[in-house]
């Protein structure tokens, strides 16, 4: 009996622990910085521009994009509520490794590959754009169609799919409201993207010293062209500023549109970007479904 109690006791304390206030980005602080500049008081801050302003900003890169909490799962299971923000560091961790292989070899290892294209997806959910295209379809009357959607290759089989309504993992989140799920089904939704992402290939492009990559707080460029009933075609084009020096071009090589000359460039090698290259990739960041834009380098800007 007493053993039981000490039991029931760590797992409250457990708990407890598990619910602390903690800043979460939406960011990455380690990929902010390849962006951002040391000030005068030793502090990394970005220079940004929001698009209803006409000036810029200098933001502490501790803070931008921190949202407390926004990543917890509500779940009795501690090992469950930390599991998403657990996930982003483990991504976060290997960004720098990535990096240094194109520093030091010009090209992707079969790792930095994995990594790069598992970040990708990451930061796609982590994004406000997608958290509220997510959060349209939950909100939507075809709530339960799209679930249907990215839960289906969870099924073993298809006699399970065709059951799938009854599912416990499917009707936690069909029973859900949308702010309480939206974190499980972000989670799901990556697990989706990534089944396609796996089979898409990547081109690394360089920036010339003096054009440099811009990014934004979505830094992910997603140009999907999709039918009715899908979500993330085979003919769509990612675009993400990995650094201000590297860009990476995703896309899946079987795709039947091949108008675009970056689907010929070899995959994972480092390619010397053009001038009209980086006019035509520039223009790409800069239309983004984003709120801030991030300068890569220390701007004081205004117009008058």
């Amino acid at each position: 009996m007493i053993k039981l109690i000490v039991l029931y006791i760590f797992f409250i304390l457990f708990k407890k622990m598990s619910l602390h206030k903690q800043d979460q980005h939406k960011l990455p602080q380690v990929y902010l910085k390849k962006f951002g500049y040391l000030d005068k008081s030793n502090q990394w801050k970005v220079s940004v521009i929001n698009r209803k302003e006409k000036f810029t900003r200098q933001k502490s890169i501790e803070s931008f994009t921190a949202v407390t909490n926004i990543f917890d799962i509500n779940s009795s299971d501690p090992r469950i509520q930390r599991i998403f923000e657990e996930l982003n560091c483990d991504l976060e961790t290997e960004y720098n490794n990535i990096i240094g292989d194109l520093i030091n070899k010009q090209k992707l290892s079969i790792k930095s590959n994995a990594y790069l294209l598992q970040l990708i997806g990451n930061l796609m959910i982590r994004s406000d754009y997608w958290r509220e295209w997510t959060l349209g379809m939950l909100k939507h009357k075809n709530k339960e169609n799209f679930l249907q959607i990215i839960l289906g290759h969870n099924c073993k089989d298809e006699a399970e799919f065709l059951n799938i309504k009854k599912l416990p993992f499917y009707r936690i989140l069909a029973d859900g409201s949308p702010d309480e799920i939206i974190n499980r089904v972000l989670l799901y939704l990556v697990d989706y993207f990534m089944l396609r992402l796996w089979h898409y290939e990547i081109v690394i492009l360089e920036s010339q010293e003096d054009k440099l990559w811009f990014t934004s707080n979505n830094p992910v460029v997603v140009h999907n062209r999709i039918l009715r009933n899908e979500i993330f075609a085979k003919e769509s084009e990612l675009y993400f500023p990995l650094s201000p020096k590297y860009l990476a071009y995703v896309h899946f090589k079987g795709s039947e549109d091949k108008k675009n000359p970056l689907r010929t460039f070899k995959k994972n090698v480092d390619h010397k970007a053009k001038d009209d290259q980086i006019e035509f990739l520039t223009k790409i960041i800069l239309d983004n479904q984003a709120e801030f834009l991030i300068i890569p380098l220390r701007l004081n800007y205004r117009i008058d």
